[in-house]
């Protein structure tokens, strides 16, 4: 039995084309893995495998374009690209779940907990 991380769920990703060093985020970026090996995202999405700690992802409608990641806990760190006659790649990364649970898990976690110890 595998201990890897499922990618089942909800994603947001951040890309970056031409590896510039400046991931652009929008709503785009929202990838949903399925059980079945599909995935979703707004404007189509694809097949993905994962074996052990990686992943691979194709897209229906960009023949050629593949994704690829390390898969941790919570976040995939990966690059992608054609694999085609005129090739282009960049790299990526991804957090578990949608840009507002983040942003709020990131919240929770800033704010104190002042009830610990009162009774």
């Amino acid at each position: 039995m595998s201990s890897a991380t499922s990618i089942v769920g909800t994603w947001t990703g951040y890309v970056d084309w031409g590896n510039t060093g400046s991931p652009v985020h929008n709503s785009s970026t929202v990838w949903t893995f399925n059980a079945d090996g599909s995935w979703t995202y707004s404007s189509g999405g694809g097949r993905w495998i994962q074996n052990e700690g990686m992943v691979f992802w194709n897209f229906n409608s960009a023949p050629g374009l593949v994704y690829a990641a390390n898969v941790t806990r919570n976040a995939l760190d990966g690059i992608q690209g054609y694999a085609t006659a005129s090739p282009s790649s960049g790299q990526f990364y991804a957090v578990r779940g949608t840009v507002a649970a983040v942003a709020a898990a990131a919240k929770q976690a800033k704010e104190p907990d002042f009830t610990l110890g009162q009774k």
